[in-house]
């Protein structure tokens, strides 16, 4: 186990393909320009030659001194050739193990390795860059296996962390808590045998159909827009879009043609959501393999996910406008990650019934309340939730009608659309505390559930202004470990926070 291990010899063409990657927007609008890269000059080839020859002699010492050690109780990584990095990460640090195949490993059939730990940098704390897939496979499984193993003598470490005297003192107390739970924990044996699930190709088109991810068409755009905008200049005639719009104008009302391209926009947005989760969800598999999890999908970027259910800090049920009519939702878990800005998907696409069926087989510690338990915002603190957007939205009416005149008359259909969802974000407002969970509903455009057991809590926070305390309104906010963000809740009433407050810091809440 302690034998020096190296990269895949692949690894010295990685270099290579990058920076060709990096110049192909370059030789693309040059194409489109008409450069005739044939007629250059033998200098030009020569240049390109030898700078090819010194970035494969650079990576090939690279893939050299590159070596990992696989130790007992930890992982080595080093790497370097003028300035040394060794890293060394213990198994008991591990909180998920990741096998993936971005686009250039995926060509060249090999895979990279990540090794995730709580606190970690934005790149991970260990990065294996380029394995035989059969290999990676075999590292997660046996780092995994390590961390699992070497995590068990941790857990007797658990009655002092809750103030409860060692087995020395009061051995029959500590015999009965270990023998509770070992009743409650299911066996390896048992949980090897729970079932795995894959998504089909008709759920996969039903969940793309119905997860209207604006976000991350917006994003793809948005790099798309900088990376072609003068490809799409070189495309397209001179003054192409000024064209469009002034012979449109010239056929139908100016109105007309707002609400027409409001409703392409949309109807484009919806299948690039289509086309993006498709690509990004396929051959999404979820299984279990004894006490670890393992989560795989893609299509052309392939990943693959391990981690222990013990790890997940809380875990987020998702409910988009269309799958909330339909009766279905996603589940995400919130782990340690270095790629902190997204969860991990445990399923994508389900019926809100079975989401207790499946945490009880993946994430068993924690459950799922239904809806009708949580206990929702008061009615005095609907104002609070309507009147901003309100005043925005009647704003921009004023002003569509003092520059648009008699059309501007039809921005005042946004009054009754800004109402209704605003009040729907009310009515999804909520909160419970049960078995040492807590229950958090909120929703923007998604309502969204997070359930989140005491342990993983790093902060609560209670807040209002005066207004709100004048109503006795409180605006509940938890913070876990991975996450960018916290969870909250706003304006609920300050009786149904006391408790919760109480119970988390074990004081009241100041007036």
């Amino acid at each position: 186990m302690n034998n020096r291990r190296t990269l895949h010899p692949i690894y010295i063409l990685f270099g290579l393909l990058n920076t060709i990657r990096g110049f192909i927007p370059f030789i693309l609008i040059g194409l489109l320009k008409g450069t005739d890269f044939t007629g250059l000059d033998w200098y030009w080839y020569a240049g390109a030659a030898a700078l090819s020859l010194v970035i494969l002699a650079f990576s090939y010492i690279e893939w050299r001194r590159f070596g990992f050690w696989l130790e007992s109780d930890r992982i080595i990584i080093r790497k370097g050739w003028l300035f040394r990095d060794e890293k060394t990460i213990y198994y008991t640090r591990i909180h998920s193990v990741n096998v993936e195949q971005p686009l250039i490993q995926r060509i060249l059939k090999v895979a990279q390795v990540k090794i995730e730990t709580p606190g970690g940098n934005k790149k991970a704390d260990g990065i294996l860059p380029a394995l035989s897939l059969k290999e990676a496979n075999a590292i997660q499984h046996m780092l995994k296996k390590q961390a699992s193993t070497a995590a068990q003598p941790e857990s007797q470490t658990d009655t002092a962390a809750i103030g409860i005297p060692n087995q020395e003192a009061d051995a029959p107390l500590v015999v009965s808590i270990n023998h509770k739970r070992l009743a409650t924990e299911p066996k390896d044996e048992e949980i090897s045998h729970k079932p795995a699930f894959t998504l089909h190709a008709g759920q996969l088109l039903q969940a793309a159909a119905t997860s209207m991810n604006f976000g991350l068409v917006a994003a793809f755009m948005g790099g798309l827009y900088s990376f072609g905008n003068d490809i799409f200049n070189q495309l397209l005639p001179d003054h192409f879009f000024e064209t469009v719009v002034e012979d449109s104008t010239n056929l139908m009302p100016s109105y007309f043609i707002i609400i027409f391209i409001v409703i392409a926009g949309i109807g484009f947005a919806w299948l690039l959501s289509m086309l993006l989760y498709v690509f990004k969800y396929s051959g999404f598999t979820v299984k279990r393999d004894g006490r670890q999890i393992s989560v795989s999908y893609g299509l052309l970027e392939k990943k693959s996910f391990v981690f222990d259910p013990k790890k997940v800090q809380a875990v987020i049920v998702k409910e988009g406008l269309l799958r909330q009519a339909f009766g279905y939702a996603e589940i995400q878990l919130q782990i340690v990650s270095s790629d902190k800005m997204e969860q991990l998907m445990l399923h994508p696409f389900l019926k809100r019934s079975d989401i207790q069926k499946v945490l009880g087989d993946f994430v068993p510690q924690v459950k799922h309340s239904p809806a009708k338990i949580l206990t929702g915002a008061p009615k005095r603190a609907l104002l609070y939730y309507v009147r901003v957007e309100l005043v925005l939205v009647l704003l921009l009416c004023a002003a569509s009608i003092f520059f648009l005149k008699e059309d501007g008359l039809w921005s005042l259909l946004l009054v009754p659309v800004v109402i209704w969802w605003r009040r729907s974000c009310f009515l999804a407002a909520g909160v419970n505390l049960e078995d040492g969970q807590l229950t958090l509903r909120n929703r923007f455009l998604t309502r969204s559930t997070y359930l989140v057991r005491r342990p993983q809590m790093v902060t609560m926070r209670a807040k209002r202004s005066i207004g709100q305390q004048r109503k006795q309104l409180l605006t509940l906010s938890v913070h876990v470990m991975g996450s960018p963000f916290e969870y909250k809740v706003k304006c609920l009433d300050c009786a149904d926070v006391e408790p919760v407050w109480r119970w988390y810091s074990r004081s009241q809440i100041k007036e």
